[in-house]
């Protein structure tokens, strides 16, 4: 014999303002824990995925650090470029001249340890 299991229904949760709640709350964290940056703000000049680095350059300067990776026989050789800016600090990812990731983390006070943030860097 199997058991029997009522269908879950939208309107089940129609009287339940808390659970509509939890819901959206946690399909909304679920949703901001995919994204993955796609580009930076820097001051009012954007830099996204796919422009080269002479743009970069002209955008946001000269890196105040620059880390190469060499190319193994899974990845090719790439660079991260980051820029300190008050509060926060920007990585860009860089492969075949190009910006393939964005990345921002804001800094937990002076001097302190940086922690991911938000979805797009500023």
């Amino acid at each position: 014999m199997q058991p029997q299991y009522a269908p879950c229904r939208l309107r089940d949760f129609r009287g339940n303002a808390r659970m509509k709640r939890s819901l959206l709350i946690l399909l909304l964290l679920v949703c901001c824990a995919s994204a993955s940056a796609q580009s930076a703000l820097f001051g009012k000049r954007l830099v996204s995925k796919g422009d080269d680095i002479a743009r970069v350059r002209d955008v946001a300067g000269t890196p105040d650090k620059i880390d190469s990776i060499p190319a193994d026989q899974y990845s090719p050789a790439m660079e991260i470029w980051t820029y300190r800016r008050k509060g926060s600090t920007i990585a860009l990812w860089i492969v075949a001249g190009k910006v393939v990731q964005a990345q921002e983390q804001a800094s937990s006070g002076a001097g302190g340890s940086a922690t991911p943030s938000g979805s797009s860097a500023r």
